[in-house]
């Protein structure tokens, strides 16, 4: 079932722009059969509408009270908005046509993300030019960055590994000594500091 939000930014809207909106939701739903049972009901949305209406007209004058007042209606209207936002999203059930039939703005919410994986079929090619290797792993979606990281026997047994950071699945390193074995493995970073590491692959630099 696909996930659904309320796009239309209430809160931001001008007056008349909100005024409008509303109007455009009330008889959205009036007769929509789709949404039998509003809450809250049509009615009471209707007599918001109204007082909105009214105390934006009052209040053209710069009055510091009637300002308030179509402040304090505006808010109460957009309160309204909300809930009926809410029981426009449950009714609806994830089906966009229902829901836009209401009138509001609808868009999907964005799956989250799933956690990186193990980085899965690092290979290690040797590359064209003498003393080049070129690591390589296939991509997932979910990875920020990729680190390459390699090492002589002698380096990384005092845990001196070389890193090459790359947002590619795969990059070249040179200035090997060929003839050298040289340790390899690769680092998926994802969002939220997640690390994977992948196994170690040795291979000769030619």
């Amino acid at each position: 079932m696909s996930i659904l939000k309320i796009i239309n930014g209430f809160s931001r809207m001008s007056d008349p722009n909100l005024e409008t909106k509303a109007n455009q939701v009330l008889i959205s739903m009036t007769g929509n059969e789709y949404f039998p049972a509003p809450s809250p009901n049509l009615t009471d949305m209707g007599l918001l509408i109204a007082a909105f209406t009214r105390a934006l007209s009052e209040c053209q004058d710069g009055d510091r009270l009637k300002i308030a007042i179509k402040n304090q209606v505006r808010q109460d209207l957009i309160d309204a908005l909300h809930s009926l936002a809410t029981y426009v999203l449950f009714e609806s059930a994830g089906d966009k046509v229902k829901a836009l039939s209401s009138g509001f703005g609808i868009g999907k919410t964005p799956a989250p993300q799933p956690p990186i994986q193990k980085p899965e079929n690092f290979r290690v090619e040797i590359g064209s030019n003498p003393g080049e290797l070129i690591p390589k792993v296939n991509r997932q979606r979910s990875v920020l960055t990729y680190i390459f990281q390699y090492a002589t026997d002698e380096e990384m047994a005092l845990n001196h590994w070389k890193s090459i950071p790359c947002s590619k699945s795969s990059c070249v390193i040179s200035g090997l000594a060929p003839g050298t074995k040289y340790n390899c493995l690769v680092l998926a970073v994802g969002r939220k500091d997640q690390l994977m590491y992948s196994d170690i692959i040795s291979r000769i630099a030619a």
